[in-house]
């Protein structure tokens, strides 16, 4: 989903639902703190391995990255929206956010596939590592608040989305 219909499909949300704006903040906090202790153990281990990847995931992409609503609108919670953030490529696959230096999206939040879901190569690190524990708390903190945020915003998710929540 491109991010022009993410923001107008946003921007209805807040005019329909501004008595959510509160939790909607209160929710997109905590999951950014998660995400940034998720980034302190993952940034130590994919610089390497994604740097020698012959499919990097972040190459392999929608053009807008993977943001689906419930993303969008937590990073919109957060900062502005990310047309500005946007890295021209020559790749059609490739994300639209990923700079020479790597991510330009904020570290703090990302989309949730970005931040949950990792190869295998980078799972054995953490375990190699001892971190694969902290992760996985992290990661089960995070599934939790994206489910309020589901509830929250159950009306506008895709079906997609909505039957992904019920899997």
């Amino acid at each position: 989903m491109g991010l022009e219909v993410l923001e107008n499909k946003y921007k209805l949300y807040i005019k329909k639902y501004p008595g959510n704006i509160s939790r909607l903040q209160t929710i997109a906090h905590k999951i950014a703190a998660v995400q940034c202790s998720m980034r302190d153990l993952l940034d130590g281990i994919t610089s390497g391995v994604c740097a020698s990847c012959e499919h990097p995931c972040c190459q392999c992409m929608p053009v807008d990255g993977w943001f689906t609503e419930s993303d969008y609108f937590i990073f919109r919670m957060l900062y502005e929206a990310p047309f500005n953030l946007r890295v021209p490529h020559d790749s059609e696959t490739g994300c639209s956010f990923l700079g020479s230096q790597g991510c330009v999206l904020p570290k703090d939040i990302r989309p949730y596939p970005c931040v949950k879901v990792n190869c295998k190569v980078v799972t054995q690190q953490l375990e190699a590592g001892g971190k694969a524990g902290q992760f996985n708390r992290l990661y089960d903190e995070l599934g939790s608040l994206q489910e309020q945020v589901w509830s929250l915003l159950s009306e506008f998710l895709s079906s997609n989305v909505l039957q992904a929540q019920s899997s």
